[in-house]
């Protein structure tokens, strides 16, 4: 995973920054090649028109005359200036080869032509019916600045490149570490999925072969019978614990108001010997999941043991559930909410704990906005407490 966006985030900026670079030196060229066209329009407009007042009204040899000094009159080292009669050049002048000159030559009017080969700008500007004056301005220098552009520009990229891969590694780490984490507890939670059935199924299936092969007396195919009901029963309950954590990620709660102490009465009634205390207060959560979650909690504490009866206190925004079992250190703590954690597995184990009760009631609690906290001393209980979210 990490490859793949580093490899996607350095492919985009090998794309990105060379376009970048080429758009910055084409509008850069294109911009300062406008200047220059402009500047060399203005100068042409002003020799224009002081060659059209010296030609008015001369003859045709008076034309040469003129044409022949004006190059040492206008032009200079990088302006050529010459008349162009008829389609010939005047006073021994070379006619250029760029590409376009003879329909440059032909407008009315004024156009310009720009000839890349020999890096010149040339301007046609028509001063009467047979006469055009011609002058060819050099644009090396704005040639120059763009090689020097691209190199700049280049140089740039390529930075930009190495530094974008230098940052793809860096942020695809960043990127990647939840998918990475993510990845790893689904495989820790199918691990431990396939632990956990593997050892009743493994029972239920070695029941079954005894059944067929051996010639059990009454008593222990009964016994035989009862301890794969357990272990089928076991299978069960994991299935239904799964499927509701399923549900949970997918299904809203129903928030519905509702007394806390009718349903703390509901959800006990189905166990011998809790204590249950507290004022009675209004609740605003799902119920059903409440009755869920608070079941869950009580199942956790009479496999605790204790010589202590399980106790449920009430409260305004939530209950706790104490009991004075076995305890449970602070690694155990961390880990209690880990699905298929088992603090002790060979009590839950025996108990019939697939150590998905208290995973399912953390679930329950985040949706409903509330926390469950965890106080636990070896050797003398532990303290579970529940509180939710009232600003609903």
């Amino acid at each position: 995973m990490r490859t793949k966006i580093a490899a996607a985030m350095t492919a985009l900026a090998l794309l990105l920054f060379p376009l970048g670079a080429f758009m910055i030196v084409h509008q850069g060229f294109s911009l300062t090649m406008e200047r220059e066209r402009t500047r060399a329009l203005s100068e042409e407009a002003a020799i224009a028109r002081a060659v059209a007042l010296e030609i008015a009204g001369d003859t045709k040899e008076a034309l040469f005359t003129t044409a022949s000094g004006l190059q040492r009159r206008y032009g200079s080292q990088s302006l050529s200036v010459a008349l162009v009669y008829r389609g010939e050049m005047m006073a021994g002048s070379e006619r250029p080869l760029a590409k376009g000159m003879d329909e440059l030559l032909e407008t009315q009017g004024r156009a310009t032509l720009l000839d890349g080969d020999a890096q010149k700008l040339y301007i046609a500007h028509k001063l009467s019916d047979g006469l055009t004056l011609l002058l060819a301005s050099d644009v090396s220098a704005v040639y120059a600045f763009r090689r020097e552009l691209a190199l700049w520009a280049g140089a740039l990229s390529l930075c930009g490149v190495l530094l974008s891969g230098m940052l793809s590694i860096i942020v695809s780490g960043w990127l990647a570490k939840p998918f990475k984490l993510l990845a790893q507890q689904r495989q820790e939670l199918i691990d431990a999925l396939a632990h956990e059935m593997r050892t009743p199924l493994t029972a239920i299936l070695g029941g079954v072969r005894l059944l067929e092969r051996a010639n059990l007396g009454e008593e222990s195919r009964a016994a035989l019978l009862g301890s794969m009901a357990k272990e089928t029963q076991r299978l069960s309950d994991m299935d239904e614990r799964l499927l509701m954590l399923t549900r949970l990620e997918h299904d809203a709660p129903e928030f519905a108001a509702f007394s806390s102490m009718e349903m703390a009465k509901e959800a006990l009634a189905v166990f011998d010997g809790v204590v249950l205390s507290g004022g009675d207060a209004v609740f605003t959560a799902e119920r059903e999941l409440t009755i869920l979650l608070l079941r869950n909690l009580v199942v956790n504490a009479k496999r605790a043991g204790g010589t202590e009866p399980v106790r449920v206190e009430l409260h305004e925004n939530g209950f706790t559930v104490s009991d004075s079992g076995c305890g449970m250190t602070k690694e155990q703590i961390a880990r209690a909410f880990e699905p298929f954690y088992k603090a002790d597995k060979s009590r839950a184990r025996a108990q019939g704990g697939a150590g998905l009760g208290l995973t399912l009631c953390r679930k329950i609690a985040r949706l409903h906005g509330g926390t469950l906290g965890i106080e636990s001393e070896i050797g003398k209980g532990t303290r579970v407490v529940y509180h939710f979210d009232t600003s609903r």
